[in-house]
């Protein structure tokens, strides 16, 4: 005998013939039928086996969402954290920067925001050499330290009305040793060292510490020793009046290849010529008070 489950059966009317088979006389002796009525069951219909077959996708699909979305949220909320703590840290740094540019201004009066000035032209000569906007950032930012190193000058050196002898410029000239190690450890900016140290170097070889000659020097501190020249020609100093901008001009183009980069000096006497630079704020900010 065999039985067929209940649930392998569709709905409708079974007839089952049960019968008693004798093997001597070889014939049925008793026989019996059965009528079995399975009544019709929805989930017995193709269309809901396939409506509950695409429910369980949606859901699936869902609870994949539900738990990709919360995992991209948390870390799109640690992304953001992250930036917001670099943020926080470039501000504090920026802070940082523009605090150690003032305490070398209050230390040199003779000066008036000389950094923030040559950290402005040092980017607009650096703009036209066709400079991106980090690089020009990290330009400022040297700019802004160049003169660090002056923290290690006397004041009654640094702030002489008169001029040094000899043995003063030589103590004078040890500002841009004391910048570089001053900056050495500085990871924040790149580089940031060689603007303190070489933004006295000549493009002939004749400037200090290291008598680099031309491209040797590297070309953030020749952009920045030529701003620094222009900055001292056009600004007020204790010492003198600023210099009328016809002898500076005529100073550039006779120091053009032995003190400076002949490229750099060329993009500088053509921002003079279109008035892109400020001299008039410059007499401003530097006059002795």
């Amino acid at each position: 005998t065999h039985i067929l489950p209940d649930h392998l059966l569709t709905a409708g009317n079974y007839k089952f013939h049960i019968g008693i088979f004798d093997n001597k006389t070889h014939s049925i002796t008793k026989e019996e039928i059965f009528t079995i009525n399975k009544e019709f069951h929805i989930y017995e219909n193709l269309w809901f086996i396939l409506y509950t077959i695409g429910i369980a996708m949606l859901v699936i699909a869902w609870f994949t969402w539900f738990i990709t979305s919360s995992i991209q949220s948390k870390h799109l909320k640690n992304k953001q954290k992250e930036i917001e703590i670099i943020k926080e840290h470039v501000k504090f740094a920026n802070e940082t920067i523009l605090a150690i540019a003032n305490t070398v201004e209050a230390r040199d009066k003779s000066t008036g925001k000389h950094s923030y000035r040559v950290a402005g032209y040092s980017v607009l000569i650096a703009k036209e050499l066709g400079f991106s906007e980090e690089q020009l950032e990290i330009l400022k930012k040297t700019g802004l330290l160049h003169d660090i190193g002056k923290i290690g000058v006397p004041d009654s050196i640094l702030n002489k009305p008169s001029k040094l002898t000899d043995e003063e410029y030589s103590i004078m000239k040890k500002h841009v040793e004391i910048g570089g190690n001053i900056l050495k450890d500085l990871t924040i900016i790149p580089n940031v060292a060689e603007g303190a140290t070489f933004h006295h170097e000549r493009f002939d070889g004749s400037g200090y510490p290291k008598g680099l000659k031309g491209e040797e020097i590297p070309l953030n501190a020749r952009i920045i020793g030529l701003a620094d020249a222009f900055d001292a020609m056009t600004a007020n100093r204790i010492y003198r009046k600023a210099l009328e901008m016809d002898f500076v001009i005529e100073e550039l183009k006779k120091c053009s290849g032995t003190q400076f980069d002949p490229k750099l000096v060329g993009i500088l006497l053509k921002l003079i010529e279109n008035k892109k630079l400020n001299i008039t704020k410059t007499f401003s900010e530097s006059t002795i008070k």
